[in-house]
């Protein structure tokens, strides 16, 4: 079977194509910021791995990284499933570089052992318990580490720029190092997608 990453919810395949070219854009840009030239090895755990988008796009950059792809495989794909990743995996030639875990993130029990977490629109999926699946990845991560999450980021309020409630919530566990978003997207947009790189406080 052909590649397929899906297509997310509230998302045609034309508009899931297009987020993620721009997603790609952007996690590499974030890698080039924390100064990784993509030689390293390091241990990076892909956080809601899903079909293996992101998986790719950190593989192709990090040629001698072991990567763990995390997931329970129910949540913001259709037809989400673990044959499904399996499969993008083996097409991708990477297949036997990555380790898979069925896991989810609000019960794994990984500890110090990532450099690197990377997730992409998977905590806004959880809604208030995405603060749990927060604490569990600053777990996961050494002290040296950095998670990159980039999700959808709900403005509620015209006042209030919609990532500064995660942050402030979690501000004892993450520094924020830097976030960027695309350079069209509309500022005053209700959903808007935002990368944020953090550090683990430890």
């Amino acid at each position: 079977m052909p590649v397929d990453f899906g297509i997310y919810h509230h998302s045609s395949r034309e508009e899931s194509e297009k987020l993620r070219n721009i997603s790609k854009i952007m996690f590499i840009e974030a890698f080039k910021k924390l100064g990784y030239n993509g030689d390293e090895d390091i241990n990076i755990l892909d956080a809601g791995a899903g079909s293996g988008f992101v998986t790719y796009v950190t593989a192709s950059y990090f040629k001698n990284a072991e990567i763990t792809d995390l997931d329970n495989f129910s949540g913001s794909l259709i037809d989400n499933s673990i044959e499904r990743l399996e499969n993008n995996l083996r097409e991708l030639g990477i297949y036997n570089r990555i380790n898979i875990i069925n896991d989810d993130l609000l019960n794994m029990k990984i500890k110090n052992n990532f450099d690197l977490v990377v997730s992409n629109l998977v905590l806004h999926n959880l809604g208030r318990r995405r603060f749990i699946a927060y604490k569990n990845i600053k777990m996961a991560l050494r002290c040296t580490g950095h998670f990159i999450n980039a999700d959808g980021f709900i403005r509620k309020n015209i006042f209030v720029e919609p990532l500064k409630k995660d942050v402030s919530r979690i501000s004892d566990i993450f520094d924020v190092e830097f976030a960027m978003e695309p350079s069209d997207q509309k500022k005053n947009a209700p959903w808007r997608y935002i990368l944020v790189c953090m550090r683990p406080i430890c």
